[in-house]
């Protein structure tokens, strides 16, 4: 044995002393070591995705099944603001066929209301449907209706908040332009 050792250090083998052998399925290798750090990431990552998918198909679905409650909502809401803008214009239905819901609003059918006295709108005519959306303007969001006649034309913006009638004032016409384009294009 040496006499330099250091106390606490095992030796280090010398060329008579012989080499530990493991057994096959026990020998650490640099390899399987890997292998086994490769499979933990991967099935980690599987995990979340796993997770990300489920909680975007749950979204999805609850998105999907929940349109006819949350266009009804949104029905009701529009008619109240037309009833206190003094208007005699209401939302009907939802809008079938391929004008129905889209990603960035939904049509409905308007109708004249009961009350022909509220507001003088002579120039409603059947077939008229309504595009409910948000509007952008100066950084902000803010609920529009566009009044479309049966040809597809778009009539007028309806802004169904104050914030909303203050901003379409000052919005330039390039981009009511825009937005008229846009909406047409359905």
């Amino acid at each position: 044995m040496n006499n330099d050792k250091k106390p606490g250090l095992p030796a280090e083998p010398t060329g008579s002393e012989s080499k530990v052998h493991w057994p096959k399925f026990i020998e650490p290798s640099v390899e399987g070591l890997r292998s086994l750090l490769d499979s933990v990431i991967v099935k980690d990552a599987m995990k979340l995705f796993g997770w990300i998918g489920s909680i975007l198909l749950v979204a999805g679905l609850s998105w999907a099944l929940t349109q006819p409650v949350r266009s009804r909502f949104l029905m009701r809401a529009v008619n109240r603001v037309l009833e206190q803008n003094g208007d005699s214009r209401r939302l009907n239905e939802l809008s079938s066929g391929s004008r129905g819901s889209s990603m960035i609003g939904s049509w409905y059918t308007m109708i004249k209301a009961w009350q022909q006295d509220i507001s003088d709108n002579e120039n409603f005519s059947e077939g008229t449907k309504a595009f409910v959306f948000s509007f952008i303007a100066e950084g902000t969001f803010f609920p529009c209706a566009a009044v479309v006649d049966p040809v597809g034309r778009v009539q007028e913006f309806i802004p169904l908040n104050i914030h909303g009638k203050k901003m379409l004032e000052r919005i330039s016409p390039g981009i009511l332009k825009l937005y008229i384009r846009r909406i047409e294009g359905f």
